[in-house]
């Protein structure tokens, strides 16, 4: 992002840089108007302190020193009370830069001995599955997949998620390649792709199984690579016996003779790309599932050419070393560990000891996206819980809380950045100095440390220095933090060409792709490729309860519920909506236009009602995003959603959940 200031010292413009060969020049709706977030007027610019009852989002203003006395005296009280563990922080990537997102604050809550928080609701089910085939890699670069001859997306739609990425999708079709996009939604990427593969939430294993059937039936598995490269290849040939592709059919609901094709498909269409998204991961079998995913391209001999092969993550152009930053050395005793998505456990729960006394919330907006929602307000909503939260603005998790500190926005603070799935690392110099009385997320903690006496030298360290610091301790792959700062962005070379794995070079034990997986085995898991099937949505008894299944995918403008306050974006996605398929439609009496009650025994969201085919029957989609004060009776479509994790990681399962949906009467 290029940024023009004026004499006064104010941004006027934001655009894309035109040499960066990622974002070439343009923006996503998402942040094209970022100035208007910068200066909006209803940006966080003083420190706030209640001046109501929880939830009703009423403040005063208050002086920095007022908050941050008021913060250390109750996060003091706390440990006093009940020890370190009692406060708990709650944070994710509102910024994904290594400093802002969790480096002097991990120190702070290090130091204190606060519980630790596992944040995996995002990737990390799918990233663990994907690990457990290839280890860390740096999969196919996306400047290579223009070379690619068949795409297969599965569970991504990078048209609304990921426009630099669509656009090297884009290349790859003008040169020739055949888009087949699976998702049990036609969004806006699977609406122009060549064909769209509509299974049913959560088999996605099945699938992928069904195909690799399908090519060994048809001869075409590249027998010579995988003895070469990959681990277990015979016992995965013997796994495959179990599942004929009608079987795979029955489970995923996808046209046998579909199957076949698409694995013949794959597998002869060199380069075949398979890139996955997110949005599969989010049901139980997740894990076992993506790990089945990133044996497809093996099987069919992909990574053999240039821009065939897997991707997902990067993991290996991940260079900056950010638990350096963190020092877990500065803990006064081991303390327990916390996920993320079981907030509302977390703070309702009557034998949690020590209790949660004290949540500081940063970079995220919980009481909007994590799941349980009803249990997670209600946790919220504890007179006995004080809360802090860091924010550019008066969120629904803000609404809640004790004091509410102004945080700066990207354009306001030094932060480097790692990629989201290309390979590039990218320099946050501060463009303008920070609105208002707003600070960077570093400065605030580091002020909170003082107030707490904590003395370690490393309190006192600037942005600067902690940046020096983390590149100290990185394997840079060449690149030089002056270089960076003075360029902006630069490319992580890795040394693995354009076929990184044509020639095995895996980061796996055994230097193989692990078609078996011994590391799986030692962990009671089996080592091949099996379907897993989800919690809820494979569930026949509470399908007779609840007998539709849904999903909740982003939005196209906003990002998760950030950007979802902004004018603009909220002007072109006015309401949350639950699209239903017309035979579901007729069968409850939802007519398009009207508002729909959506419920199980978690919780209840009303949203307008949108009837279209875009859905399968049987599935109803709710996006997500919207503030929860935007939905028809304050709670948000994760109202419905699990707490419940997945095994190999414990990572949320947001689109594995049965719902009922009935009329909620005029508005």
């Amino acid at each position: 992002m290029l940024v023009t200031v004026d004499a006064d010292g104010l941004a006027t413009k934001v655009t894309g840089d035109p040499e960066h060969p990622i974002t070439a020049g343009f923006l996503c709706g998402k942040v094209s108007n970022y100035l208007d977030r910068v200066y909006a007027s209803d940006r966080l610019l003083h420190p706030l302190v209640r001046d109501g009852a929880k939830g009703e989002g009423r403040f005063r203003r208050a002086s920095w020193n007022e908050a941050l006395d008021l913060v250390a005296a109750e996060l003091g009280s706390a440990i006093e009370r009940y020890g370190g563990e009692s406060i708990l922080p709650y944070s994710y990537l509102g910024t994904m830069g290594a400093l802002q997102n969790d480096s002097m604050s991990a120190r702070f809550m290090n130091a204190v001995g606060a519980s630790a928080l596992e944040r995996t609701i995002c990737a990390s089910a799918g990233a663990a599955g994907v690990a457990a085939t290839h280890g860390r890699s740096p999969e196919v670069d996306p400047e290579e997949w223009v070379n690619a001859r068949y795409l297969l997306v599965w569970g991504w739609n990078p048209m609304s998620t990921a426009p630099h990425l669509w656009r090297l999708l884009l290349g790859a079709r003008k040169a020739g390649a055949r888009l087949v996009v699976v998702d049990p939604y036609r969004s806006r990427t699977a609406r122009v792709a060549d064909e769209h593969i509509r299974l049913l939430p959560g088999t996605d294993a099945a699938l992928a199984l069904g195909m690799m059937r399908a090519i060994v039936e048809a001869g075409l598995v590249d027998d010579a690579w995988c003895r070469g490269h990959a681990l277990g290849y015979d016992d995965l040939l013997e796994r495959l016996e179990e599942y004929p592709v009608e079987r795979c059919a029955a489970i995923c609901d996808v046209d046998a003779a579909t199957i076949e094709r698409l694995g013949r498909e794959f597998a002869t269409a060199q380069p075949s790309l398979l890139r996955a998204g997110v949005g599969a991961q989010r049901h139980l079998g997740a894990p076992i599932a993506y790990r089945t995913l990133a044996c497809l391209p093996a099987i069919a001999g992909s990574w053999r050419h240039r821009g065939g092969g897997f991707s997902y993550i990067p993991t290996a152009t991940d260079v900056l070393a950010t638990s350096s930053l963190r020092r877990e050395d500065l803990r006064p005793a081991p303390v327990r560990t916390i996920n993320m998505s079981r907030l509302g456990t977390a703070l309702t729960d009557p034998d949690l000891d020590p209790p949660v006394a004290a949540l500081v919330v940063w970079n995220s907006n919980p009481a909007a996206i994590a799941p349980d929602q009803t249990r997670v307000l209600r946790g919220l909503a504890r007179d006995d819980l004080f809360t802090v939260v860091i924010d550019q603005f008066q969120t629904d998790t803000a609404d809640f809380a004790d004091v509410v500190l102004p945080a700066t926005t990207q354009l306001e603070h030094l932060d480097v950045l790692g990629s989201w799935g290309h390979h590039y690392l990218t320099a946050n110099t501060p463009a303008i100095e920070a609105v208002g009385e707003a600070k960077p997320n570093t400065e605030i903690f580091r002020l909170l440390a003082g107030r707490l006496g904590l003395d370690d030298p490393c309190f006192g360290e600037s942005d600067e220095e902690m940046l020096a610091s983390l590149f100290r301790a990185s394997p840079k792959a060449g690149i030089g933090l002056g270089d960076l700062l003075e360029r902006g962005w630069a490319k992580i070379d890795l040394g693995q060409g354009v076929t990184p794995h044509a020639e095995g070079g895996f980061s796996t034990p055994s230097g193989l792709l692990e078609l078996s997986s011994p590391g799986l085995e030692e962990r009671g898991i089996d080592p091949l490729p099996f379907y897993d099937p989800p919690a809820e949505i494979a569930d026949a008894d509470l399908a007779r309860r609840y007998p539709l299944c849904l999903i909740t995918p982003k939005t196209h403008l906003f990002l998760n519920s950030t950007f979802a306050n902004q004018a603009r974006q909220a002007a072109a996605q006015p309401r949350p909506l639950v699209v239903v398929h017309p035979d579901d439609a007729v069968a409850r009496k939802l007519e398009a236009g009207g508002r729909a009650r959506v419920f199980n025994d978690r919780g209840t969201f009303v949203a307008e009602i949108s009837v279209s085919d875009d859905t399968r029957p049987g599935v109803a989609v709710a996006p997500m995003g919207w503030w929860n004060r935007s939905w028809g009776d304050g709670t948000s479509c994760q109202a419905t959603t699990s707490e419940r994790l997945t095994a190999l990681r414990p990572a949320p399962i947001f689109n594995d959940n049965r719902v009922e949906i009935e009329p909620a009467g005029s508005s």
